[in-house]
C-alpha cells in the first residue's frame, strides 16, 4: 500500500512538472520597482452568470510603479475566454516598470478563476461553456450575433465599472484598453463607447462590437473608422484567415486601410495562446489548445510582444502629451 501511494505521488508530481514546469520571470526593463495589489469593484446590476441573482463583483489587480509620479494613461486589461487576471502578466509588469498603472480585470463567469472580496472563489460558468461550444458563426450567424452581443454587453459593462470607479477615486485620466481574444474584442468596443479611451491593443480579436446585425447570412459591420490609434496583433491561428472568416470582416478592412491609425503585427510560428502568458507557464497546455507546440520560445516571443506594445504605447502617450 505504501508503495502504491508513493507511486501515485510520484506520478502526480511528475504531471505537475510536465504541465507546469518551473519558469523564471521575464525581467522588466524599466527603471521603476513594480508592485501589485488586488481590490474589488461592485456593479449596480445582477451577475448574469449567477444562479441566485447576486450583484456582480469584479476582482481587479493593480500593477504599478513604486515612487513614480509620472502622469501617464492607465492601462485597463481584459483577459480572453476562460483566461485569468494574470493573462498577460509579463506585459503588465513591464509596463508598470515604465511608470504605467495597469488594471487587470477578472470577468466572473468568463474567467478560469475569480476570487471575491470575501475569499470565495469561482470558475467559468457552465452557461458560458455552452455558449462557446455551440458557437458556429459560419453555420448560424444569427445565433452567433446574439451571443456576441451578450458577451460584449457583459464585458463593456465590466470595463465601464472599473474605469468609472478609477476616475471617481483618482480624478480625470486617460485610458488605453488592452485585451486578448474576447478581451481584445471588448477593448475595441471601449474605443467606440468612451471619449477617455486614447488607444486600443487587441491580441488576436475580432471586432465583435462592430457587428450590428446579419443580412443574407452575413454579418453587417459598423465600418466607421476609429478615432484613436489601434494596435492589432495576430498569430498564425487567425492571420491567414482574416479575409475568409466572416466575423473578422472589420479586421480585414482595417488591415488593408491606409490610415496611420491602424497598426497591424503578425507573429509567425505561434498559435493563439502564444500571445498570452500561458505559453510560458504551461507549454504543454498551450500546445494542446493550439494544436501543436509553437516554434518560438515562449520567453522570446513574450519579450517581443512586450517590446512592441511598450513602443506603441509610448508613441500614443507622447501624442497625448503634445
Amino acid at each position: 500500500m505504501i508503495s502504491i501511494i508513493a507511486i501515485i505521488l510520484v506520478v502526480i508530481v511528475a504531471l505537475k512538472f510536465i504541465l507546469f514546469p518551473p519558469v523564471k520571470n521575464i525581467p522588466v526593463t524599466g527603471k521603476y520597482q513594480v508592485a501589485s495589489e488586488d481590490y474589488w469593484v461592485n456593479e449596480d446590476k445582477a451577475d448574469p452568470y449567477s444562479a441566485d441573482g447576486s450583484t456582480r463583483q469584479l476582482q481587479v489587480r493593480k500593477w504599478y510603479a513604486k515612487d513614480c509620479s509620472e502622469d501617464k494613461p492607465v492601462i485597463v486589461a481584459s483577459h480572453g475566454s476562460c483566461g485569468t487576471i494574470d493573462n498577460n502578466l509579463t506585459l503588465y509588469r513591464e509596463l508598470a516598470s515604465y511608470g504605467y498603472t495597469v488594471l487587470a480585470v477578472a470577468h466572473p463567469g468568463q474567467a478560469a478563476s475569480v476570487v471575491y472580496e470575501n475569499g470565495k472563489k469561482c470558475g467559468p460558468s457552465r452557461d458560458f461553456f455552452m455558449e462557446m461550444s455551440a458557437l458556429k458563426p459560419d453555420e448560424n450567424p444569427e445565433k452567433a450575433y446574439e451571443v456576441f452581443h451578450k458577451w460584449m454587453e457583459i464585458r463593456t459593462d465590466d470595463l465601464n465599472a472599473v474605469m468609472d470607479d478609477w476616475k471617481a477615486k483618482s480624478g480625470g485620466c486617460k485610458f488605453i484598453v488592452e485585451g486578448h481574444s474576447l478581451g481584445g474584442s471588448a477593448a475595441y468596443a471601449m474605443a467606440r463607447i468612451r471619449d477617455d479611451v486614447t488607444g486600443v491593443i487587441a491580441l488576436e480579436s475580432p471586432f465583435m462590437y462592430d457587428i450590428t446585425g446579419v443580412e443574407n447570412g452575413k454579418f453587417v459591420f459598423n465600418q466607421k473608422d476609429y478615432s484613436v490609434p489601434v494596435l492589432s496583433i495576430y498569430s498564425d491561428a487567425s492571420y491567414p484567415h482574416l479575409k475568409e472568416w466572416d466575423q473578422y470582416g472589420n479586421n480585414a478592412k482595417f488591415l488593408d486601410s491606409s490610415s496611420t491609425i491602424y497598426t497591424n503585427i503578425h507573429y509567425e510560428n505561434i498559435g493563439h495562446m502564444g500571445l498570452c502568458d500561458l505559453s510560458l507557464v504551461s507549454p504543454v497546455i498551450t500546445a494542446v489548445m493550439d494544436g501543436g507546440f509553437q516554434k518560438v520560445k515562449a520567453a522570446e516571443q513574450l519579450k517581443k510582444l512586450n517590446e512592441d506594445c511598450l513602443k506603441w504605447i509610448t508613441k500614443v502617450t507622447d501624442g497625448i502629451s503634445k
